[in-house]
C-alpha cells in the first residue's frame, strides 16, 4: 500500500478523539442568535464612530467536501479530519 494511502488506515483512540471533539466545539459555527448579537454590537459601534476588532467574524470549522477540497488545494487547510464511517 502506498504511503499516501496508508496514512488513512490509522484511527484515533478514544482519548485523542475526545480532545479533537473539544477542539472542534470551540470553533463551532455561530448560531443565529449569536450572529444577530454580534451584528447589532457592530452596528452600535459604527453609529458611535468606534471601530473595534471584537466584532470580526469568529474563526470557525469549515465543512463540506467541495469547500474542504478547495481549501486544501489553496494550501489554507491546517488540519483535515475524515470520518472513517463515511
Amino acid at each position: 500500500v502506498p504511503p499516501a494511502l496508508n496514512q488513512f488506515n490509522h484511527t484515533l483512540d478514544k482519548n485523542t478523539a475526545g480532545q479533537l471533539f473539544k477542539l472542534l466545539m470551540k470553533y463551532r459555527p455561530e448560531d443565529k442568535a449569536a450572529k444577530k448579537e454580534r451584528l447589532l454590537a457592530q452596528a452600535e459601534n459604527a453609529t458611535k464612530g468606534k471601530e473595534e476588532d471584537e466584532s470580526k467574524r469568529p474563526l470557525v470549522v469549515k465543512y463540506g467536501i467541495n469547500h474542504v477540497t478547495s481549501l486544501i488545494e489553496q494550501s489554507k487547510a491546517k488540519l483535515v479530519c475524515i470520518a472513517h464511517d463515511v
